[in-house]
């Protein structure tokens, strides 16, 4: 079976290192990561920085994070494909220059958003706005954690969908269990937002497969948080088909992410 991580941390933090299932992720090695993505048979990863680092030193708005990002993307093109970790509350202006330099300077594909670290509201188009106008601009996917209260929650983030409806928005984790629902409805409502099934039940992953389609679906790890062979058995233990397990597997993330899988 083919397979791309479509959620992937990534980046060096000593705080993220003393509770992580991939020990050896954490150090900002670009090598780890090939040697990770060839431990769960995966041709590609989207490849992003963990959370604001809790241990100095400090990286406010990300750019040392992201400059990591950037160094394993040029490095293995044809295997990584970066993300940025954006914090829009730093300002339009800001947040666009950023996005600029990343796109030019490593061929940013996306942006990681996490709206309850961050403290705004992914629905606040005065803080959104500039983002997702470059984002529209270039083509970039959003990909946003999803399904904690109160700010990253899917409901909100529809209306970002809903305000920008030529960009793709994946949704980690559908929902989360506690917010499985809002995922699916959010879902159904506009076709540009597809989630990603990271951390989520057995239950959760058959219920938005039911409720929605296998199109809308991409398999994602959350390493080094989460173990790639356990997130990986899920999708090969609940009934899917073959063909199903395809597109969550890795056809869904390639037509997402632009990655030529055509073999």
């Amino acid at each position: 079976m083919k397979v791309i991580d479509a959620h992937m941390h990534y980046g060096t933090d000593r705080n993220v290192a003393a509770s992580t299932c991939v020990p050896y992720l954490v150090h900002g090695e670009p090598e780890s990561v090939i040697r990770l993505l060839d431990e769960e048979e995966a041709s590609h990863g989207i490849l992003f920085p963990h959370d604001r680092r809790m241990s100095p030193p400090w990286d406010a708005d990300y750019d040392k994070a992201n400059a990591e990002i950037g160094v394993a993307a040029l490095r293995y093109p044809d295997r990584i494909v970066g993300v940025a970790r954006i914090d829009p509350t730093f300002g339009g202006d800001h947040t666009q220059a950023l996005i600029d330099r990343y796109v030019g300077d490593w061929n940013c594909r996306g942006v990681k958003l996490v709206a309850g670290y961050d403290f705004y509201r992914p629905s606040d188009m005065r803080i959104m706005g500039p983002l997702l106008d470059k984002c529209e601009e270039y083509r970039l996917t959003v990909l946003m954690h999803s399904g904690d209260a109160p700010r990253d929650l899917p409901y909100l983030q529809a209306q970002a969908a809903k305000a920008y409806p030529k960009v793709t928005f994946q949704l980690a984790h559908i929902g989360m269990h506690t917010f499985l629902w809002e995922a699916i409805l959010a879902c159904q409502e506009y076709p540009n937002i597809v989630v990603d099934m990271s951390q989520a039940y057995p239950f959760d992953i058959m219920t938005f497969v039911k409720n929605v389609s296998a199109d809308r679906l991409l398999y994602g790890s959350d390493v080094p948080y989460q173990s790639p062979a356990v997130e990986q058995m899920k999708l090969k233990v609940i009934g899917l088909s073959p063909e199903d397990q395809e597109k969550v597997f890795w056809r869904n993330a390639a037509r997402i992410w632009g990655i030529d899988r055509t073999e």
